[in-house]
Protein backbone atom coordinates (compact mmCIF):
# COMPACT_ATOMS: atom_id res chain seq x y z
CA UNK A 1 0.00 0.00 0.00
CA UNK A 2 1.21 3.47 -0.89
CA UNK A 3 0.18 6.67 0.91
CA UNK A 4 0.55 9.74 -1.28
CA UNK A 5 -0.92 13.10 -2.19
CA UNK A 6 -4.01 13.05 -4.37
CA UNK A 7 -3.62 13.20 -8.15
CA UNK A 8 -6.21 14.41 -10.66
CA UNK A 9 -7.19 10.89 -11.67
CA UNK A 10 -7.98 10.03 -8.04
CA UNK A 11 -10.68 12.68 -7.63
CA UNK A 12 -13.72 10.56 -8.63
CA UNK A 13 -12.73 7.75 -6.26
CA UNK A 14 -12.06 10.20 -3.42
CA UNK A 15 -15.39 11.98 -4.01
CA UNK A 16 -17.11 8.59 -3.78
CA UNK A 17 -15.32 7.83 -0.50
CA UNK A 18 -16.16 11.26 0.89
CA UNK A 19 -19.80 10.80 -0.16
CA UNK A 20 -20.02 7.78 2.13
CA UNK A 21 -19.15 10.00 5.09
CA UNK A 22 -20.55 13.47 4.35
CA UNK A 23 -23.07 12.82 1.60
CA UNK A 24 -22.91 13.32 -2.16
CA UNK A 25 -24.07 16.95 -2.14
CA UNK A 26 -21.14 18.06 0.06
CA UNK A 27 -18.45 15.65 -1.16
CA UNK A 28 -17.46 17.39 -4.42
CA UNK A 29 -16.93 20.89 -2.96
CA UNK A 30 -15.22 19.41 0.13
CA UNK A 31 -12.74 17.38 -1.94
CA UNK A 32 -12.04 20.28 -4.34
CA UNK A 33 -11.25 22.64 -1.46
CA UNK A 34 -8.79 20.18 0.08
CA UNK A 35 -7.19 19.45 -3.30
CA UNK A 36 -6.63 23.20 -3.81
CA UNK A 37 -4.87 23.44 -0.44
CA UNK A 38 -2.87 20.22 -1.05
CA UNK A 39 -4.35 18.74 2.13
CA UNK A 40 -5.64 15.41 0.88
CA UNK A 41 -3.91 12.05 1.07
CA UNK A 42 -4.88 8.80 -0.61
CA UNK A 43 -4.06 5.19 0.12
CA UNK A 44 -3.51 3.18 -3.05
CA UNK A 45 -3.44 -0.59 -3.28
CA UNK A 46 -2.94 -2.46 -6.57
CA UNK A 47 -3.63 0.70 -8.58
CA UNK A 48 -6.90 1.54 -6.82
CA UNK A 49 -7.69 4.20 -4.23
CA UNK A 50 -8.76 2.34 -1.07
CA UNK A 51 -8.77 5.25 1.38
CA UNK A 52 -8.43 8.98 1.80
CA UNK A 53 -7.71 11.49 4.54
CA UNK A 54 -8.44 15.22 4.35
CA UNK A 55 -6.87 17.57 6.86
CA UNK A 56 -6.19 21.19 7.59
CA UNK A 57 -3.29 22.83 9.40
CA UNK A 58 -4.97 26.08 10.40
CA UNK A 59 -7.42 24.78 13.00
CA UNK A 60 -6.53 26.82 16.11
CA UNK A 61 -2.87 26.55 15.03
CA UNK A 62 -3.17 22.76 15.06
CA UNK A 63 -3.61 20.00 12.49
CA UNK A 64 -7.17 18.67 12.25
CA UNK A 65 -8.25 15.57 10.35
CA UNK A 66 -11.51 16.63 8.72
CA UNK A 67 -12.35 13.32 7.04
CA UNK A 68 -11.05 9.80 6.76
CA UNK A 69 -12.75 7.14 4.67
CA UNK A 70 -11.73 3.63 3.65
CA UNK A 71 -13.45 1.32 1.19
CA UNK A 72 -15.52 -1.32 2.91
CA UNK A 73 -13.37 -4.19 1.63
CA UNK A 74 -10.19 -2.52 2.92
CA UNK A 75 -11.36 -1.72 6.46
CA UNK A 76 -9.51 -3.19 9.43
CA UNK A 77 -6.40 -3.74 7.30
CA UNK A 78 -4.37 -0.76 8.56
CA UNK A 79 -5.34 1.74 5.84
CA UNK A 80 -6.62 4.42 8.24
CA UNK A 81 -3.64 3.83 10.54
CA UNK A 82 -1.23 4.40 7.63
CA UNK A 83 -3.06 7.57 6.56
CA UNK A 84 -2.97 8.99 10.11
CA UNK A 85 0.73 8.12 10.48
CA UNK A 86 1.52 10.00 7.30
CA UNK A 87 -0.27 13.17 8.41
CA UNK A 88 1.38 12.87 11.84
CA UNK A 89 4.82 12.74 10.21
CA UNK A 90 4.50 16.07 8.42
CA UNK A 91 2.11 17.95 10.70
CA UNK A 92 3.55 21.41 11.38
CA UNK A 93 1.84 21.34 14.78
CA UNK A 94 2.76 19.07 17.69
CA UNK A 95 -0.97 18.56 18.26
CA UNK A 96 -3.30 16.52 16.08
CA UNK A 97 -7.09 16.62 16.41
CA UNK A 98 -9.79 14.49 14.85
CA UNK A 99 -13.49 13.91 15.42
CA UNK A 100 -16.39 11.55 14.85
CA UNK A 101 -20.09 11.35 15.59
CA UNK A 102 -20.95 9.86 18.97
CA UNK A 103 -22.86 7.08 17.18
CA UNK A 104 -19.79 5.85 15.24
CA UNK A 105 -18.48 3.14 17.58
CA UNK A 106 -15.93 1.82 15.07
CA UNK A 107 -14.37 5.27 14.65
CA UNK A 108 -14.28 5.81 18.42
CA UNK A 109 -12.42 2.50 18.85
CA UNK A 110 -10.05 3.41 16.00
CA UNK A 111 -9.15 6.74 17.62
CA UNK A 112 -8.37 4.99 20.90
CA UNK A 113 -6.24 2.37 19.09
CA UNK A 114 -4.30 5.15 17.34
CA UNK A 115 -3.43 6.79 20.67
CA UNK A 116 -5.97 9.62 20.66
CA UNK A 117 -7.56 10.85 23.89
CA UNK A 118 -11.02 12.39 24.25
CA UNK A 119 -10.85 16.18 24.08
CA UNK A 120 -14.47 17.32 24.22
CA UNK A 121 -17.53 17.50 22.05
CA UNK A 122 -19.72 19.80 20.01
CA UNK A 123 -23.48 19.85 20.46
CA UNK A 124 -26.27 21.26 18.29
CA UNK A 125 -24.86 20.31 14.90
CA UNK A 126 -27.20 19.86 11.92
CA UNK A 127 -26.88 16.07 11.82
CA UNK A 128 -28.42 15.91 15.30
CA UNK A 129 -25.62 13.91 16.92
CA UNK A 130 -22.88 15.10 19.22
CA UNK A 131 -19.48 15.34 17.52
CA UNK A 132 -16.72 13.92 19.71
CA UNK A 133 -13.28 15.55 19.51
CA UNK A 134 -10.05 13.59 19.96
CA UNK A 135 -6.52 14.83 20.62
CA UNK A 136 -3.06 13.35 20.15
CA UNK A 137 0.22 14.93 21.21
CA UNK A 138 2.80 14.29 18.49
CA UNK A 139 5.87 16.01 19.89
CA UNK A 140 6.81 17.84 23.08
Amino acid sequence: MEIRSIERGDVPAVVALASDVIGPERAGPFVRSHVERHHLLVAEEAGAVVGCLAYRTDWFQCTFVALVSVTERSRRLGVARALYRCVEDFSPSPRLYSSTEETNAASIRMHAALGFSPSGYIDNLPQGYRELLFYKRLRP
